[in-house]
């Protein structure tokens, strides 16, 4: 995405640590405030809401994406959900001290974190409009084309969550393919 400039990549390397997390452990939960983020290696994590009780399925992150609560990250305020392992995962991590000084002194990585945040708002922005525009078939193909494997490693349940949909719902949905 960028070029990094010479001692860049060292400087990275010097403080970003591997992290494994075990299936169905947290990497953060809501009302923590988010310390570090983590470029995920292998595995996937869930972000959800609890409301009344219930799980509400946020979004999910697989191999080659972030995670972390942005705002609370960023704002270093409580989180207002969950994130947690779904599988066995491993990730990247660099806290933030670190990050910030690695902007400061390299151009290439504040630019690299500008990028990424564009892709997230993007992203974002596209999932909200689907959820005021789109029906839920639209959503649901729209999430296959996006994530083609998506049924062969998250639950259905989670799935049917993200969508907004009732788990019998998907089912239907399905069945329609």
């Amino acid at each position: 995405m960028v070029s990094l400039e010479p001692g860049a990549w060292e400087d990275l390397q010097s403080v970003v640590r591997e992290r494994t997390l075990q299936r169905k452990e947290h990497f953060l939960r809501e009302g923590e405030i988010c310390r570090s983020i983590g470029f995920i290696t292998k595995g996937y994590i869930r972000l959800y809401y609890l409301h009344e009780g219930e799980e509400i399925t946020k979004d999910f992150n697989f191999e080659t994406n972030f995670c972390g609560s942005h705002a609370s990250f960023s704002m270093q305020q409580p989180s207002r959900f969950n994130i947690i392992a779904m599988e066995d995962l491993t990730i990247l991590e660099i806290n933030r001290k670190d990050l910030y000084a690695l902007f400061d002194k390299h151009k290439s990585f504040e630019r690299l974190g500008r990028l990424i945040m564009e892709r997230m708002f993007d992203r974002k922005e596209q999932r909200e409009a689907a959820f005021l525009r789109d029906d839920a078939e639209k959503r649901y193909h729209d999430l296959l084309k996006l994530y083609p494997q998506i049924t062969h490693r998250v639950p259905l349940k989670y799935i049917a969550s993200y969508l907004g949909i009732k788990p019998e719902t998907l089912s239907r949905l399905r069945a329609l393919k």
